[in-house]
């Protein structure tokens, strides 16, 4: 792959919808506010103008096509690119961590991928080193495979080298989710709140260009019509955003398959989306089970990846999931074939019975605070406020007898709770920081909290575990200095 190479030609139109995403509002509020189409010369300058704005994005989106190259050449990947000035971007093979694949609906019909190549640098970024719009999958397994060569070739000695079929790579399956277990998901995900934020967002840009003097009367009359009618509107609403925000879900999830091939994690999922996404396992800082209110009864968890390295995108916590739902139970035989050096079967010590007022103050003072001027002045109805209080303070109880710790040789666990109950493991040698914080009132009563900090994609993973005895903490900052045994 020495010769320069172009994306598919569908690049271009993938660059059009992009531009087009990021002028739609805009190009609407002209329209709304020129009254829409009217008569007369001077009303539709505003749509030629819109006319203008996107046969603009349609020719840029063509000769950024047009301009954008790639090659592999002298253990680099070259990339050259630019609108109006030439751009050259050469990446060392050597700092390639992965190399991720997603097809989307542009994709799929013409057998393409999107390539994104994550490297070890570019985990403060918003976006991978270096995006691949368009290319055949022939193209992306072959960029793959020279890749994976160069990096064989280049740390594997001659003399320990061997024969094509003892080195042929072997994608081995350690995880796939059932159909019900994905369906299962989505009903209790609560991903109902970002479908209704992400239509509060829209609807707040449009209304900034709706001629609201003129509907205000019109909404004033329909809200005459009654109460139960908005109650009921309000409602409906709630039960279609869950609805949409269930089947984004299964979308997003289907197909969900985790491999093992050679020394990385190889994920697969998507439906009208499908995705691949490779993390190395050597970048793998820890783990993290998570369990929300609703299926933590149930018996079901997540367990996401604490990985250093890759753009910000990446380490989202969807991309980053590596059992998005999975019985508690069997977590740790799951764990066993990917991760084997990472200890779940546990016994968790918990915090002393004196700091459980302190859990029930840390989650409740807010609100118990708030409840009395709003009881007061919105009284009879304000006194549900001390339900609320009260709610808060019952979770509060249950994070007192959820926390947990405990230290090995080369491991720690820990765990707290605000609404979701976070299970962090963690291996001595991948901590970034461990340290103690404590206020005047805990120390009286010889109390501390501990932190500790792992690298991240997204910055930084920080885990809790509050209100423990002193000697506790003493303990575990002991055991992660180097060379030091734990205090007894």
């Amino acid at each position: 792959m020495f010769e320069p190479k172009r994306l598919h030609p569908i690049s271009a139109v993938i660059n059009f919808v992009k531009g087009l995403k990021d002028a739609v509002l805009p190009l609407v509020a002209i329209v709304f506010l020129n009254g829409g189409f009217t008569s007369g010369s001077i009303e539709w300058i505003p749509i030629l103008v819109s006319a203008g704005v996107l046969l603009l994005i349609l020719a840029s989106g063509f000769i950024r096509w047009l301009r954008f190259t790639y090659r592999m050449e002298e253990g680099e990947l070259r990339i050259e690119y630019g609108l109006f000035f030439r751009k050259k971007r050469y990446i060392p093979i050597d700092r390639i961590q992965s190399l991720n694949f997603s097809e989307g609906i542009f994709h799929r019909p013409f057998q393409l991928v999107k390539v994104d190549v994550e490297t070890a640098g570019s985990s403060g970024n918003e976006k991978s080193e270096a995006e691949l719009t368009a290319i055949r999958k022939e193209e992306a397994e072959q960029l793959e495979e020279m890749i994976h060569e160069y990096k064989q070739e280049k740390w594997t000695p001659a003399e320990e080298e061997t024969d094509e079929s003892s080195t042929e790579e072997v994608r081995e399956k350690v995880y796939e989710m059932k159909m019900k277990e994905i369906i299962l998901m989505a009903i209790t995900s609560g991903g109902a709140g970002v479908v209704l934020s992400g239509v509060g967002v829209f609807f707040s840009q449009v209304m900034e260009a709706l001629p609201l003097g003129a509907i205000y009367q019109e909404v004033v009359d329909w809200i005459q019509i009654g109460v139960l009618v908005v109650a009921f509107t309000a409602i409906l609403i709630l039960v279609i955003a869950y609805g949409i925000s269930i089947l984004l879900t299964i979308g997003r999830y289907a197909n969900f398959t985790v491999f093992l091939q050679d020394n990385d994690l190889v994920i697969t999922r998507g439906w009208l989306e499908k995705k691949q996404m490779t993390i190395p396992l050597n970048r793998i800082q820890g783990l993290r089970i998570d369990e929300n209110l609703i299926r933590q009864p149930l018996g079901y968890a997540s367990v996401t990846i604490i990985s250093a390295g890759g753009s910000l995108l990446q380490s989202d916590e969807n991309q980053l999931r590596l059992l998005p739902f999975i019985k508690k139970a069997e977590i740790a035989g799951v764990m066993r074939n990917i991760v084997e050096e990472y200890d779940l079967d546990i016994e968790l010590s918990r915090p002393p019975k004196r700091s459980l007022p302190r859990y029930i103050i840390r989650q409740s003072w807010l609100f118990w605070l708030a409840s009395i001027p709003t009881s007061i002045i919105f009284f009879p109805l304000g006194l549900l406020s001390l339900l609320v209080a009260a709610a808060a303070s019952f979770l509060g109880w249950i994070g007192y007898y959820d926390a947990g710790w405990n230290i090995s040789e080369r491991q720690m666990t820990l765990r707290s709770r605000s609404l979701i109950k976070q299970t962090f493991i963690m291996k001595k040698h991948r901590i970034q920081a461990a340290s103690m914080t404590q206020t005047i009132l805990q120390k009286r009563i010889r109390l501390g909290s501990v932190r500790v900090s792992l690298k991240s994609g997204a910055g930084g993973a920080v885990a809790h575990c509050y209100y423990l005895n002193e000697e506790t903490v003493g303990d575990m900052l002991d055991w992660y200095q180097p060379d030091q045994k734990i205090r007894r």
